[in-house]
């Protein structure tokens, strides 16, 4: 199904079968060769890329949400995020998910970090951005099945709530420390 790369360790695709169709994610099932010639079937995933944001005010006071989480039953602080639209850019996917659950537009976005959210089973990348130069809109837009709280904390109270393991949430983890290391000149 294409030319393979000389990475030793690639799994060419020999075939592929959708087996569910959902609103927001797929699941296929590939079979693929492994690199000793045999082959086998791997279960993937597919889903849109999304962003996640950390809108950060000049006095260190950072916009959150809580927001239950069925999946592991738990309610969760966590920064605001979404999947990105059709034809949409991470950017705007990020200022436009930052004002539709915290009513803040950040004007600048730092790119933090892009990463593969479940490498081993999903297609899915998540951008993190730090948000500034926060514009107050008050246009909280949720969608029809989101109920989500807003959580005002100070930077360093989040990165607390992080090293306490009081946030479960990976793209919070990894916005707050990547953004207190940014803010120390250290990322």
């Amino acid at each position: 199904m294409g030319k393979e790369p000389a990475d030793p360790l690639f799994e060419p695709v020999l075939s592929r079968v959708r087996v569910f169709e959902g609103k927001y994610l797929h699941l296929d099932r590939l079979r693929v060769r492994l690199p000793d010639q045999s082959e086998t079937d791997r279960e993937v995933v597919v889903v849109r890329d999304a962003v996640a944001v950390l809108p950060l005010e000049p006095d260190g006071t950072v916009h959150l949400i809580r927001q239950h989480r069925p999946a592991i039953g738990k309610t969760l602080i966590e920064v605001p995020a979404g999947l990105l639209d059709e034809k949409e850019s991470p950017v705007e996917a990020a200022q436009r998910e930052c004002e539709e659950e915290t009513g803040y537009r950040p004007e600048k976005l730092i790119p933090l970090i892009t990463y593969a959210h479940a490498e081993g089973y999903s297609t899915g990348f998540v951008t993190l951005y730090l948000g500034k130069d926060l514009i107050h809109t008050g246009q909280i837009r949720l969608d029809r099945t989101e109920f989500i709280e807003p959580v005002t904390l100070s930077l360093s109270e989040l990165i607390g709530l992080i090293k306490a393991q009081k946030i479960f949430d990976s793209k919070t983890i990894l916005c707050g420390l990547l953004t207190e290391a940014y803010l120390k000149q250290t990322w």
